[in-house]
């Protein structure tokens, strides 16, 4: 059966790793049928529409989604946010594994689940005469949901460690509705489950890395938690993003800023786009074509064959050559 997946270069470094992932997929499986589409600035300027209606079109055959980023409309709209809140992608997921023992952490492989704040919750601000009023509202479901496609996920990858991270002495109610959450879905009985605060977990993990699977964090403190962990795997860039929800998956590549001067035309890092690629794989039940990219990025990486921002000098197309060559 052949699946189909639906390709959005985007902007800036977009095109680039993107095209570099399709090279990965189509060298290991024809299984895949990759359909392109178009988003940001590059589908503005062909259609007038930064998320056009023929890039909607195409989900109806589509229900897996790798996009690059995506240039902000005129009226300060993110089309790409407008298509991950439309496709109710509640989800937010991070991947981290230490690619070579000189980046970081050897032997780190860990996933990093929580909820999507422009889904499932408000956070607003609201200015008064003596500063700002802070507000967070959470639907009564959103842990629920995320939680049970986390399952899913553990389920598949067989994984034993399974971490949830609150902030009890800060946010008590909403962190007792995490912790009810988890425990009523990941049971002690079949996993080795903890609920730790995210303080506490922070400098467990910086003094003893590599024994967290998987972690389950309370949203707001989700960015801070994949700092450390992007620290110790070695880049926090080469750990790709994707959101979920219940019928669609989105993969968002992690790349250093698209105005980030140090990039220059032709050496921008695939990594992040090509391990998304593994990643969608073994979603669709290629485990081995998963496990051969990964071995063979690996390789590349632990023969100092890497782009610039690495401490390398190869060029995107340069670099996703030496790994296709090891597949």
């Amino acid at each position: 059966m052949t699946e189909k997946v639906l390709f959005l270069d985007g902007d800036g470094v977009g095109p680039p790793v993107l095209h570099s992932a399709e090279r990965i997929i189509k060298a290991v499986t024809d299984s895949v049928e990759i359909i392109h589409g178009e988003i940001g600035r590059s589908a503005f300027d062909s259609t007038g529409q930064y998320l056009p209606h023929e890039t909607m079109d195409l989900l109806d055959e589509c229900n897996i989604i790798m996009s690059g980023p995506a240039y902000t409309a005129d009226n300060g709209k993110d089309p790409l946010e407008s298509l991950i809140v439309h496709l109710d992608l509640f989800a937010r997921v991070r991947y981290f594994k230490t690619l070579s023992p000189d980046l970081g952490v050897d032997g780190m492989d860990v996933v990093l689940w929580s909820s999507n704040n422009n889904v499932d919750t408000e956070i607003s601000e609201v200015p008064d005469l003596d500063g700002v009023t802070l507000s967070k509202y959470v639907k009564n479901n959103a842990y629920n949901r995320m939680m049970t496609l986390a399952l899913s996920d553990v389920e598949t990858r067989k994984l034993e460690k399974i971490s949830c991270l609150i902030r009890d002495d800060f946010f008590p109610m909403s962190s007792d509705m995490f912790r009810e959450s988890f425990e009523s879905i990941f049971s002690s009985d079949i996993y080795k489950t903890k609920v730790i605060n995210v303080r506490e977990w922070a400098a467990h993990a910086i003094k003893f890395p590599g024994e967290e699977q998987c972690i389950v964090c309370v949203d707001l403190y989700n960015q801070v938690v994949a700092g450390i962990l992007g620290g110790l795997t070695g880049y926090d860039h080469l750990g790709p993003l994707y959101f979920a929800g219940n019928d669609y998956i989105l993969y968002k590549p992690c790349n250093k800023p698209t105005y980030d001067e140090t990039i220059k035309e032709g050496y921008e890092n695939p990594t992040s786009a090509i391990i998304s690629a593994s990643i969608m794989l073994r979603n669709f039940g290629l485990k081995n074509e998963c496990d051969d990219i990964m071995n063979a990025l690996c390789d590349t990486y632990a023969a100092k064959k890497r782009t610039p921002d690495v401490n390398g000098d190869l060029t995107n197309e340069e670099f996703t050559n030496e790994i296709i060559d090891r597949l």
